[in-house]
């Protein structure tokens, strides 16, 4: 039993792995958050006065992270023969 009182062994594989993908997504929007918060990163050469040419970049960063969390998604909908190969989550 983990953490949250749920059993993941009674899980189909197909619902951990986009519980693995939803939480990569986050981590990644979360890093995109901070770097633009502290203007490190692909945010290190926008300053004072920049702030808009910054947000922008963040969102259509985001944005990435989110299509590609969709992408995965509709490919575990998918049935197995019609699947895409894509990498997988550690098992």
């Amino acid at each position: 039993m983990t953490a949250t009182g749920l059993i993941m062994d009674d899980w189909p594989t197909s619902r951990i792995q986009a519980q693995y993908f939803l939480h990569q997504t986050a981590d990644a929007i979360e890093e995109e958050a901070n770097a633009v918060r502290l203007g490190i990163g692909a945010y290190s050469e926008y300053g004072r006065g920049q702030e808009g040419e910054a947000l922008k970049l963040f969102t259509q960063r985001v944005e990435q992270h989110r299509n590609e969390q969709r992408r995965r998604q509709q490919q575990l909908d998918q049935p197995a023969d019609q699947a895409v190969p894509s990498s997988q989550p550690p098992t």
